[in-house]
């Protein structure tokens, strides 16, 4: 238990470190990051990149596994949320006050539901397309920016981050194996 109290200990001191970081300036740029609608315009890019790599049935049949993928995760998130129940950083009593405040949020932080949909999604998108696109690897930029949001804005400690990562990897590498065994077969 001593090493669970030590981990929280410094999951909190590295938040607090990490958000002191955040100027007034660049509050708007990561409330628009985290806002999950403004990714929207990324999902047809990817949905464009299948279809030009598939042809249009398979990057359909992608598509709706890659909601199946994304939806599995959230579930996932959520049955863990409400297993652990751990308070987020803007609404923890021993570190708020050191904590600006740009977002109110009452659910449960651990995991990060956007840092594992987003990885689930990143990863998943990431080994259908790279033997098509030698820059498919830029995908990544988009859960690290929207994950590293959570954390500008005091709703996820990066243990949460760390651990919706390992959930979008293990969600999507189940996903991956059913797609490569049922649609990318040919």
């Amino acid at each position: 238990m001593e090493f669970l109290n030590s981990l929280i200990e410094y999951d909190k001191q590295l938040l607090l470190f990490l958000h002191s970081k955040g100027v007034e300036f660049w509050d708007g740029f990561w409330l628009f990051i985290t806002y999950p609608p403004h990714w929207i315009p990324l999902f047809f890019l990817l949905f464009y990149l299948g279809y030009k790599a598939f042809g249009l049935k398979k990057a359909i049949y992608i598509s709706i596994i890659t909601t199946l993928n994304a939806g599995t995760s959230l579930i996932v998130v959520n049955i863990i949320k409400n297993i652990f129940q751990r308070i987020r950083p803007i609404n923890d009593v021993s570190i708020n006050k050191s904590i600006r405040v740009l977002v109110e949020a009452h659910d449960f932080s651990f995991v990060s539901g956007h840092s594992a949909v987003s990885f689930t999604v990143a990863f998943f998108s990431f080994w259908i397309l790279k033997k098509q696109y030698k820059a498919a690897l830029l995908i990544f930029i988009f859960p690290f920016l929207f994950a590293y949001s959570r954390i500008y804005l005091a709703l996820h400690y990066p243990i949460d981050i760390f651990a919706g990562m390992l959930l979008g990897y293990c969600v999507a590498v189940i996903f991956y194996k059913i797609t490569n065994l049922f649609v990318l077969k040919n």
